[in-house]
């Protein structure tokens, strides 16, 4: 969504005309975490492999973890959405999307409380470089989930 200015991705992620279904299946994912996760039941495996395989396409995957990151204080839940789809889509980061990263991570505690999950050697250099001065965990440990700070404030009401 180039063509709109946003003040945070969070925005950018609702102003998506796909908004709704990102939520949804986040909602499903949750809610199958929550039951033991294991199989994936045939009724809601598509929407749990999109959300999984969403690091391809590296703004998708940004939607996916904004909304997690309010909808969520699961932190296990958010340190496999952060190593899953966010640390697939910095492993060949446009510098556009580093940008919005970084500006990400100047605002909010939370996303850089994310942005510390993805190992170093599991991402592309300049992903790497762009986000370290802004992660709370070492090169190749997670934060610990005591540390996840609250969820943003906003005016939405995305909150789950």
């Amino acid at each position: 969504m180039p063509d709109k200015s946003f003040s945070n991705e969070l925005e950018r992620a609702l102003a998506r005309p796909d908004a709704d279904k990102l939520i949804r299946q986040i909602d499903v994912y949750l809610e199958n975490d929550r039951k033991g996760g294991g199989e994936w039941p045939d009724e809601i495996s598509d929407d749990l492999s999109e959300v999984l395989e969403s690091g391809c396409e590296p703004d998708k995957a940004l939607a996916y973890l904004m909304i997690a990151a309010v909808r969520t204080d699961d932190a296990k839940f958010l340190a496999f959405m952060a190593a899953g789809p966010l640390e697939n889509a910095l492993a060949d980061p446009s510098p556009e999307f580093l940008k919005r990263i970084v500006a990400e991570a100047r605002r909010t505690p939370r996303f850089r409380w994310l942005i510390s999950v993805p190992f170093k050697v599991a991402i592309a250099v300049s992903a790497w470089e762009a986000i370290e001065e802004f992660r709370i965990a070492g090169d190749h440990e997670e934060p610990s989930a005591d540390t996840l700070p609250p969820r943003p404030c906003t005016g939405s009401n995305i909150f789950g």
